[in-house]
């Protein structure tokens, strides 16, 4: 009787720790995502600015040797070089992220639209301070025009303004 009773009382907070769980395993699974999202859009954007080169002094580039390319670029550059681009990208996202959280704490915006910003913000970051650390070399062929630049601040705002609006659904059911 008496651990029947326990069981009975303590039965909210178990349903409160797994729906705990189950949120953060949420949560991690659309930020990885997001990341995911983020990275294959820049490696798509590196793909394309390389092959508007080609074609630009007259090689030929098919949609074959455009998609062998972008999924070599999409392994290559994730797991070829001493820093792979999806752990830059999701150290840039991971944190602007968390300071989006906090600012969402005291600012009342979108949800998607505060992740969005957050996402341009990381990956505008990581695209001017990588020549930083590559004596001013631009390493990301996409990232060389101020076109490029723009480009890729947007796409890290697409996979930001995903997140937040996944977040928010996940909230209101």
């Amino acid at each position: 009787m008496y651990v029947k009773k326990i069981i009975h009382t303590s039965y909210p907070i178990i349903l409160f720790i797994e729906s705990l769980k189950t949120n953060m395993i949420k949560s991690t699974f659309y930020l990885l995502l997001s990341i995911l999202i983020a990275t294959c859009l820049v490696i798509f954007q590196e793909t394309m600015s390389n092959l508007t080169w080609l074609l630009s002094v007259e090689m030929p580039v098919t949609f074959l040797i455009f998609f062998s390319t972008f999924f070599n670029n999409l392994l290559l550059m994730n797991g070829g070089g001493a820093v792979p681009l999806i752990a830059l990208i999701g150290m840039g996202m991971c944190a602007a992220f968390l300071v989006a959280r906090i600012l969402l704490i005291w600012i009342s915006v979108d949800k998607s639209i505060a992740y969005g910003l957050a996402g341009a913000a990381a990956i505008l970051a990581i695209v001017l301070l990588m020549p930083l650390a590559f004596y001013n070399l631009d390493i990301l062929a996409g990232a060389r025009s101020i076109l490029g630049k723009s480009i890729l601040t947007f796409y890290g705002f697409l996979s930001g303004y995903f997140f937040g609006s996944i977040s928010q659904k996940k909230v209101a059911s």
